[in-house]
């Protein structure tokens, strides 16, 4: 506990150092001392919080509880950690109580007092996020009185209700599919990606994510309910759009065959109910979807934002391609993006398929759980908060002692990356190498430190 706390300390200090109140925001553009200052404290804090929560491997709920509190508290009272979207969040916020369409209004156009604070390369685009997420942003700069600290502080309190959630659902979900509730929890909520992600950096994605697997516990807890829960997953969806997926683990869980069944006998003993249950599910989940959108008015402008992430670089391995083929052809970046992202986009459709066929009629959660992991990754862009969508329910499925170590490596991975990239500002192929160089050492040191918590 008391590792996993000192390396939120510093965690604590690098956002401090990274912000309008310490040595400015973190860039590539800044000076190597300033550089060096904000991520250093960052990376000694990455690796002190992923050790202490190794440590925690077998901690009872209770303990991992009371550890995440604890993780949490520093990074609740600083600016946010390796990143400046909630800036972002904030001025869309401040458009909205303007009485802009947020859809039609580019952000930091209008003089706000969040205006100059949104990264550069936000400023100017349309929002591509969905009405609910504009909604909830702009309630918490209504309370907080457009203050740039205070609203920034308030931009936390969504995602904390987010990861409370989160954590009250996980260890239900576990118990409904056999798996260990401690278990899920520590992979699930006390997972320093979440701690770094959703709370140091007051992501939305955590609201989603809170509303998707609520819809899943509702369908866990009451199976009557499940058209209840796809209407949460739709919530969820106004939100982030690719919580929808956890929508067929809504619709299927009450009639799924079971972990033991091979898939072709469960398709067979579950396709008379899945042919109407999941367009009723896609019904509500659009309803689900549908109400924020009616009651905003603004309609579906966020399908064409100009501030769509794609454009942005990113660490995903289409991005990389794109990258590698505007160097060897000289096309401009965004011919590359338009061309290598639908491959990409194809490659992740076939895998959700083939899950789905694999899962979706025996074991739905874990269908949901890979098919947003899947998602995230083939998607041309990846951000490491991305892996979160479907990586919080991982624990509650079923997984191998290797699939839980790559998961963990994984994780020590892409924080790895979000310190390098964001604070250091070293290039995403330098980054993405020694990534993968350092995946095979940390994946030793996972297993041994699995191997001695289940010896103790």
């Amino acid at each position: 506990m008391l590792t996993g706390l000192a390396g939120s300390v510093l965690l604590a200090v690098s956002a401090w150092l990274a912000s309008p109140w310490g040595l400015g925001f973190a860039g590539r553009n800044n000076t190597l001392p300033i550089r060096w200052a904000q991520s250093a404290p960052a990376v000694a804090g990455i690796a002190l919080l992923f050790m202490g929560w190794l440590g925690l491997r077998t901690a009872a709920i209770g303990q991992l509880w009371r550890s995440f509190v604890i993780w949490c508290a520093p990074l609740l009272v600083s600016p946010p950690l390796l990143s400046k979207d909630a800036w972002a969040y904030l001025e869309q916020g401040w458009i909205v109580l303007r009485g802009f369409d947020p859809y039609l209004t580019g952000l930091s156009l209008n003089g706000g007092p969040f205006a100059e604070r949104v990264d550069i390369y936000w400023q100017g685009t349309t929002t591509v996020y969905p009405p609910l997420a504009l909604l909830i942003q702009a309630g918490v700069v209504a309370i907080s009185g457009t203050h740039p600290f205070w609203s920034l502080l308030a931009m936390r309190l969504p995602g904390v209700l987010a990861v409370v959630v989160i954590g009250a659902c996980l260890p239900r979900i576990a118990k409904a599919t056999g798996q260990d509730a401690a278990a899920a929890l520590w992979l699930g909520l006390a997972n320093p990606l979440l701690v770094v992600h959703f709370v140091g950096g007051a992501h939305n994605d955590a609201w989603a994510v809170a509303l998707g697997v609520a819809g899943i516990w509702c369908a866990v807890r009451w199976r009557a309910a499940w058209p209840l829960g796809c209407v949460l997953v739709g919530l969820g969806m106004a939100v982030k759009q690719p919580i929808g997926l956890m929508m067929v683990a809504v619709a299927l869980y009450g009639v799924a065959a079971g972990p033991d069944v091979p898939a072709r006998q469960a398709w067979r003993a579950t396709l008379g109910q899945a042919v109407w249950r999941l367009p009723v599910g896609l019904l509500a989940t659009l309803a689900g979807f549908a109400v924020p959108t009616l009651v905003s008015g603004w309609g579906i402008g966020w399908a064409t934002g100009s501030g769509a992430p794609q454009t942005a670089g990113s660490q995903s391995v289409a991005h990389t391609m794109a990258a590698t083929l505007q160097m060897v052809t000289g096309w401009p970046m965004a011919d590359c993006v338009a061309f290598v992202g639908p491959i990409f986009l194809t490659i992740g459709a076939v895998i959700i398929a083939w899950l789905g066929w694999r899962y979706a009629a025996s074991r739905p959660i874990t269908f949901a759980a890979w098919g947003l992991v899947a998602f995230a990754f083939t998607y041309p862009s990846l951000q490491p908060w991305y892996a979160l969508w479907g990586g919080v329910l991982l624990g509650a499925v079923v997984l191998s002692a290797r699939a839980s170590d790559w998961v963990v490596t994984l994780t020590g991975c892409l924080l790895i990356t979000s310190v390098l990239l964001d604070y250091a500002g070293w290039p995403i192929p330098v980054v993405q190498t020694i990534a993968v160089a350092v995946a095979w050492p940390l994946l030793r040191v996972v297993e041994r430190a699995r191997l001695g918590a289940s010896a103790t």
